[in-house]
């Protein structure tokens, strides 16, 4: 779609060449949802796929090792990368892709940082990296950084942590948690629509310990977690019942907590619980 609104596009080498924010800015990479529809509040475009930020890194050097993702990453890298067979996780980076049902024009231009930052209800990558204890790197136009966790980030629909002119520079995961068996759940009245629940478990079997995450069927992803043996879900399942559901013309809050339940107690079966 053709934005009529904008004044100006900007294509900065690099961060540094940006030494101010104006109101009604916005930042672009793959812009595959900015051009999806009209953004009348928008003026200026500031164009960062030229930056380099698309990598995918492992560094076991430091200690525990991390995954980086750069923010400019296009899904279709996470699906695409030589991945080592031990890292099962990401078969749930897959799953959130897949999610999407996106066309592959979209698989390879929208972004990771930008399905992040987008910060929509039911996006499909923000559970995962809760899941998997994420912390996202943010920078600003000052040059500092700062680190926040993935379970942070997000604190409503549209909401995130991000000030004006702060971007999400990298995704960083531990390497051990790629080892975590990951089950992605989604419900939707079709795979096309928008989904009315997420469920995402990511489960430790040699800790014993399992995160799951809520999403969808909740404005931001909401991490569960509970330190004591792994019998049943019936912890799980009981500690959303007075929880805030969306309700909206799609779905009552009720009909999506009951949802949200079940794709919970498949979660716990399909880890053999």
């Amino acid at each position: 779609m053709d934005l009529h609104n904008i004044d100006n596009y900007l294509r900065p080498t690099d961060i540094n060449k940006v030494t101010a924010w104006g109101k009604n800015w916005s930042w672009l990479a793959g812009g595959t949802w900015l051009f999806s529809e009209p953004q009348p509040d928008v003026k200026t475009l500031v164009d960062i796929q030229a930056w380099g930020w698309d990598e995918i890194e492992v560094n076991s050097s430091s200690e525990g090792g991390l995954l980086t993702i750069g923010a400019t990453c296009p899904l279709i890298k996470l699906l695409k990368h030589p991945w080592l067979s031990e890292y099962i996780a990401v078969e749930g980076f897959k799953a959130a892709i897949s999610a999407l049902a996106a066309s592959l024009k979209v698989v390879n231009m929208a972004t990771v940082g930008g399905n992040i930052c987008l910060a929509l209800s039911v996006g499909t990558l923000a559970p995962m990296m809760v899941a998997l204890d994420a912390s996202y790197e943010i920078w600003n136009l000052q040059g500092k950084s700062r680190i926040v966790a993935a379970k942070d980030f997000q604190i409503a629909s549209r909401h995130t942590v991000l000030q004006s002119g702060e971007l999400l520079r990298r995704v960083l995961i531990p390497v051990e948690h790629l080892k975590w068996q990951v089950d992605y759940k989604r419900f939707g009245m079709a795979a096309s629509d928008p989904a009315l629940a997420i469920v995402v478990g990511a489960y430790n079997e040699i800790a014993n310990k399992m995160r799951l995450v809520i999403a969808a069927s909740v404005v931001a992803p909401v991490l569960l977690e509970f330190d004591h043996n792994l019998d049943s879900s019936l912890d799980y399942i009981t500690s959303v019942e007075n929880m805030d559901f969306i309700e909206d013309a799609r779905a009552i809050a009720i009909y999506r907590r009951q949802v949200t339940q079940v794709l919970i107690k498949r979660c716990f079966n399909n880890f053999g619980f």
